[in-house]
């Protein structure tokens, strides 16, 4: 009798659920114990990112306002006339009706304020004794030296210092927030720089804000510089005296300087700073001060963290206990339940297993999931029973084996397309070749993988489909395989996008040493063939079609920053369309000019606007003698012609030749150097006008590429 309990269907379900709950909750246990700290440190981290995160803003803001100071002093001293008296009672006001900010100057460059003084930088500060007064141009303070004054005088754009002690100015630790005011013409445009309007903050605000929000007993905060130095800490030697990284080294502590590293090239974050900035084992949060780069840090002690944990695994010890109790008996009682229909499924499966499908489990008279799953077993021979009998009458028609393969294959991957009416989008990158010409391998994939990682990113997310990618080139399509409405709408918007991104693109370009790229993008709408081109083991979902060679021909004819779009998708588009110019080009294989429009924004839903391009020209006072080679194809003319380079712009140049250039041809441009002499002063260009006054023919062409000493003899006659 003991022998067959214990080998009873009940008794070993009751011992399977007693011991496996036992064995869950070991384990509930053990993942409490190893991750409750886990658990602890993601609220702590959640807690300490938004308090740093808002320290971060609260801080940012009050640098923000007094940024805005400066900029409005600027504009008066530039649209105003005004006289020393007027100057000073701005000024004061300024002081005085800001909270925020400790001083105000006015710095002029040498004898800009008079002809008769060199120096001129009225101060206005506050004290305990209110508003004072001094005079910062003089010789024992030469403020043209300072960074405040020089910098942005250089950059000629408004510049946050580095914290510093302002000795015989403020005499305090401050930053100043500098904007460059400017001469202006008599028609409104900015001259050369004029002089510098400054706000100082006085930096003990900040000490004294990051004191009164520090809530741990052993824990603090402080604020570095984007170069690591001090600018708030508990130890008051280390204000502007050491970084992360002198510590680091002084201290011998890699894990500091690898800190200071992650600190300085993300905007927050969360680290196990370990016993690199006190004794104590601890955790850091850090947020970013987007407005003048610094980092806002806290110290979180980890023994203060985690002092709930072991309270809590001592709470979830004794639920254990009271939940193993409550299951021994729940498993008691559902094993008695379950065992009885069981054993009558289980005598149904032995028949089953000899091919017997006449079951009965009537018996079983339950609605709960053991009465389904009887319910199910009984549906289950039932299909068994259907199977076997469509098995055999299909038999009778063909062979066994010829059943086994239909009821078992599926359609393989199916050669074929169809006719269907897409966008197609081609871009590339302007003179690429020529840029990439003297590069380093590796330099040249970070430079492309950067553009098409950008461009990719985008195309998915307006639903492109990319055909193909050849070299910076990309042809992809919208539209296909599944159905788009909005297809022309959303190829034009998605190619402002891209040019768009240029822009960021180009900016960190420029960060590493990289040259700047211009894209040039072709959109055109018509009916190709779309569908799976290749053979039977190799396959690629692509379009094909005259439309896409004429969406291939229409790229050739546009610039860097530019989207031409056709005029079937024009005709569809006009209402949402912000058309800049309109081109009329001649293209092979078409009797008439074809019409492009030079599309810069839409309107709609999508709404993208692209800057304005306007080129300013300077007119050389001593024109550039050239040497220019038309270029057919990829192949340069070997016959140079003379011409004359009179006007130039940032990304254009107007030239004179006695003899008449293709409009939208390519040629390569020469610079002469001294005495007449062909230097290695390459420009490639792109011809977008062409006019004849009596047999001398006066071009404008857009730069695709232009060598270091090109761009060094450019700058040389603009400034000449």
């Amino acid at each position: 009798m003991r022998k067959r309990f214990r080998s009873s269907i009940a008794f070993k379900l009751a011992l399977f659920v007693l011991c496996g709950s036992v064995a869950v909750f070991s384990i509930v246990l053990l993942y409490s114990y190893v991750y409750s700290r886990q658990i602890i440190l993601d609220e702590a981290k959640g807690k300490a990112l938004n308090l740093a995160l808002a320290m971060s803003r609260k801080i940012e803001q009050q640098f923000i306002a007094v940024g805005k100071l400066p900029k409005s002093l600027a504009g008066f001293l530039e649209s105003s006339a005004f006289d020393q008296k007027t100057l000073f009672s701005v000024m004061k006001r300024m002081v005085s009706d800001n909270s925020e900010i400790y001083g105000m100057a006015v710095a002029f460059q040498p004898y800009a304020f008079d002809l008769k003084t060199q120096a001129y930088a009225p101060y206005f500060y506050k004290t305990g004794q209110g508003l004072q007064f001094c005079e910062l141009g003089t010789p024992k303070y030469d403020y043209f030296q300072q960074d405040w004054f020089h910098i942005p005088i250089e950059l000629k754009a408004p510049v946050p210092s580095e914290p510093y002690f302002d000795e015989g100015g403020g005499n305090i630790l401050m930053v100043t927030y500098s904007f460059p005011f400017f001469y202006n013409s008599d028609d409104g445009k900015r001259m050369e720089v004029r002089g510098v309007a400054t706000a100082d903050v006085d930096l003990a605000w900040l000490s004294k804000l990051i004191e009164d929000m520090n809530e741990s007993q052993k824990g603090f905060s402080f604020v570095i510089t984007d170069t690591g130095v001090f600018v708030s800490y508990p130890i008051f030697d280390y204000v502007m005296k050491e970084s992360l990284f002198s510590l680091a080294e002084s201290h011998h502590d890699p894990r500091l300087r690898e800190i200071g590293r992650q600190i300085l090239h993300s905007n927050n974050g969360f680290l196990d700073a370990g016993t690199s900035f006190s004794p104590e084992d601890s955790f850091l949060a850090y947020s970013k001060i987007l407005s003048t780069g610094w980092t806002f840090a806290s110290i979180f002690p980890k023994d203060e963290l985690f002092a709930e944990v072991s309270r809590l695994h001592r709470a979830n010890f004794l639920l254990s206990l009271v939940g193993i109790g409550l299951l021994a008996l729940l498993a008691v009682l559902v094993a008695r339940s379950i065992a009885k229909p069981l054993t009558e499924m289980a005598m149904a499966t032995k028949k089953i297993a000899v091919g017997d499908l006449n079951i009965e489990l009537d018996a079983v008279h339950r609605t709960d999931e053991v009465g389904i799953l009887a319910q199910s077993f009984t549906q289950m021979a039932d299909g068994l029973k259907e199977r076997d009998f469509i098995r055999d009458a299909f038999g009778r028609y063909v062979t066994q084996e010829v059943v086994n393969r239909l009821l078992n294959s599926h359609d393989g991957l199916k050669l074929g397309g169809e006719i269907r009416e897409i966008s197609m989008m081609m871009s590339d990158i302007r003179g690429f070749t020529a840029l990439t010409a003297n590069m380093k391998p590796e330099d040249i994939i970070t430079l492309l993988n950067r553009y098409l990682g950008e461009m990719v990113d985008i195309l998915l997310d307006f639903r492109g489909i990319i055909d193909e990618i050849i070299g910076d080139g990309i042809l992809s399509f919208f539209g296909a395989p599944e159905p788009l409405e909005d297809h022309p709408e959303r190829a034009v918007a998605c190619a402002l996008k891209m040019q768009q991104a240029m822009a960021e693109i180009n900016t960190r370009n420029m960060v590493d040493g990289l040259p700047m790229l211009e894209m040039g993008i072709a959109v055109n709408t018509g009916s190709v063939v779309v569908g799976n081109i290749g053979s039977d083991k190799r396959v690629k979902y692509g379009a094909v079609g005259p439309d896409v060679n004429f969406t291939g021909r229409m790229e050739s004819f546009s610039v860097g920053g530019q989207v031409l779009v056709s005029q079937s998708t024009y005709e569809r588009l006009s209402s949402i369309l912000v058309v800049k110019n309109i081109l009329e080009v001649e293209m092979k294989g078409f009797e008439h000019k074809v019409k492009l429009y030079d599309v810069s924004g839409i309107r709609g839903k999508y709404r993208i606007a692209l800057r304005d391009r306007d080129e300013i020209f300077k007119v050389l006072a001593n024109p550039l003698t050239i040497t220019y080679f038309q270029l057919s194809q990829k192949t340069v003319s070997s016959k140079g012609t003379l011409g004359t380079l009179r006007e130039v712009s940032q990304r254009e140049a107007s030239i004179v030749c006695a003899e008449p250039l293709a409009l939208w041809g390519n040629i390569r441009i020469i610079l002469h150097g001294k005495h007449e002499q062909i230097s290695k002063a390459i420009i490639y260009a792109k011809v977008i006008s062409v006019d004849d006054a009596n047999d001398v023919y006066h071009v404008k062409v857009h730069f695709t590429s232009v060598s270091s000493q090109a761009m060094d003899i450019l700058e040389k006659a603009v400034c000449d």
